[in-house]
C-alpha cells in the first residue's frame, strides 16, 4: 500500500513537472500576452525569442497597445456609398461607388473564388413564423470558413458552381455563428446575403439566426475574432480600443450592420424551430413567446445592456447563459460541464419531460440548435432534437 502512495505522488510531482517545464519553454519562445480585449491594451506581454527572427517587436510590454496587422484579402466594408476592403499586399484601401452597381466580392482562399453582390434597397425585419416547405437544409457554426459553406451548398444542389440559386422554392437555414474564428467572415456574409435575393426570385428562402458570435460582434466583443478584423476595424473607424473600433465596424451605419439586426434569434418553420444555442424551462416559465424573445433580443442588437435598469425578462434573453443563443442545456457535454463548474455555475441536461413542455408550449415537434460541437449531424431525445454542430 505504501508503494503504491509513493508510486502515485512520484507521478503527480513528475506530472507537474512536465507540465511547468512545458509551459516555461514554450512562453520562454513563443511569448505570452495578458491583455484587456475591450481596450487592447496589454497589462503584461513578453514577445518571446521567436520575435528575434521575425518582424515583430522584442521585449517585455506592459500598459502597451498589443499590435495587429492585415493578413490577406478582406472586405468589401460597405458604408453608404463608401466601399473599403483590404488588397492582398495588406493594404487598406477605400473609394465611393454607385450602390446599383454590381460589387465583386473576393475570397481569402486558395483559388482566390469571386462572386458578385448587388445591395439590397431596403432592410427589413425577418418574420417568426414560416410554412414548412418542400425542402428545407440547414447548417450551422460556420465560424468564417467561407469552403465549407461553399461545398456543403453545391454539393448538396442548393447552388452550383456559379453561385446561382439552384434550389427552387427550396429553404436554407444558417442557424447560427457565421462570425469569429475562420479566415473569410465577411465573405462568408456577402455569400449568405447574395443567395437571400437570388432565393426569393424562385420563391425559396435563405433563414439566417443570429447566434452567440453575431450578437458578441455587434457588441464589440472580438475575443475570438483574428485580428485581422480588429486591424480592418481599427483603420476603419478611427478607433484604437478594440470594441470600440469592431462594434462600429457592424454598427448600423454599416451595410452588413443594418443586414444583420433585421434578423432573428429563433424562428419557426413548420414545426421545428430553428434556435442557435437551444431552449429551457426558465423561458416557458417567463412566458416567452418566440416573438417576445426576438423582439427583446432585437431591441438590445449592439446597445448597452444594464442588469439593474432592464427587466429580468430582459436579462434572461441577452445576459444569461439560459438566452436562446448561448443555452447548452439540450446538448451537453463534459467539456460544457467544466467550464460552466470553473465559471462557478452549472450545467443540467434538459429532461425529456422538461422538452415536452417545451415543445408543447411553442406548438413544435422538433428543435434544430448548433452552438455545441457533435461529431456527426446527430439527434437526441428519441429524434426531437437536431444537432448540426459539425
Amino acid at each position: 500500500m505504501k508503494k503504491n502512495k509513493q508510486k502515485i505522488v512520484k507521478f503527480i510531482k513528475w506530472t507537474a513537472i512536465v507540465i511547468a517545464g512545458y509551459w516555461f519553454l514554450t512562453t520562454l519562445i513563443f511569448g505570452h500576452t495578458e491583455l484587456n480585449p475591450k481596450t487592447g491594451i496589454q497589462n503584461f506581454g513578453w514577445s518571446g525569442l521567436d520575435a528575434l527572427f521575425s518582424n515583430q517587436d522584442f521585449g517585455f510590454f506592459i500598459g502597451e497597445p498589443y499590435k495587429t496587422e492585415l493578413d490577406g484579402i478582406d472586405g468589401p466594408y460597405i458604408f453608404n456609398d463608401l466601399k473599403y476592403w483590404v488588397t492582398e499586399n495588406n493594404k487598406l484601401e477605400q473609394k465611393q461607388f454607385d450602390r446599383q452597381s454590381p460589387i465583386e466580392v473576393i475570397v481569402n482562399n486558395e483559388f482566390k473564388d469571386r462572386f458578385e453582390i448587388t445591395l439590397k434597397n431596403l432592410h427589413q425585419n425577418e418574420p417568426y413564423f414560416y410554412d414548412l416547405p418542400t425542402r428545407l437544409i440547414a447548417i450551422s457554426d460556420l465560424e468564417g470558413n467561407y469552403n465549407a459553406l461553399e461545398s456543403f451548398l453545391i454539393n448538396n444542389k442548393v447552388i452550383d458552381k456559379k453561385y446561382n440559386w439552384i434550389y427552387g422554392d427550396g429553404h436554407l437555414v444558417v442557424n447560427g455563428d457565421v462570425f469569429d474564428r475562420g479566415e473569410s467572415v465577411n465573405q462568408t456574409l456577402w455569400l449568405i446575403y447574395s443567395l437571400e435575393q437570388k432565393a426569393e426570385a424562385q420563391n425559396g428562402k435563405v433563414h439566417f439566426i443570429n447566434g452567440n458570435h453575431e450578437l458578441m460582434n455587434l457588441y464589440g466583443d472580438v475575443s475570438n475574432a483574428q485580428h485581422r478584423y480588429i486591424e480592418v476595424a481599427k483603420q476603419i473607424s478611427n478607433q484604437t480600443h478594440w470594441d470600440q473600433a469592431s462594434k462600429f465596424l457592424y454598427s448600423g451605419e454599416s451595410e452588413l450592420g443594418e443586414w444583420l439586426r433585421t434578423k432573428n434569434v429563433i424562428e419557426k418553420i413548420g414545426p421545428y424551430i430553428f434556435v442557435h444555442g437551444g431552449l429551457n424551462k426558465q423561458l416557458i416559465d417567463e412566458d416567452l413567446s418566440i416573438a417576445d424573445m426576438n423582439e427583446i433580443a432585437r431591441k438590445h442588437y449592439g446597445n448597452g445592456f444594464d442588469k439593474k435598469i432592464n427587466p429580468p425578462k430582459e436579462r434572461l434573453i441577452v445576459q444569461s447563459q439560459s438566452s436562446p443563443y448561448w443555452d447548452r442545456s439540450l446538448a451537453t457535454n463534459i467539456s460544457n460541464k467544466m467550464a460552466f463548474l470553473f465559471s462557478g455555475s452549472s450545467l443540467e441536461k434538459t429532461t425529456s419531460t422538461v422538452l415536452d413542455s417545451i415543445l408543447d408550449y411553442y406548438d413544435a415537434k422538433k428543435i434544430v440548435i448548433g452552438h455545441t460541437v457533435v461529431e456527426n449531424v446527430s439527434t437526441d431525445y428519441e429524434g426531437r432534437v437536431i444537432k448540426i454542430d459539425v
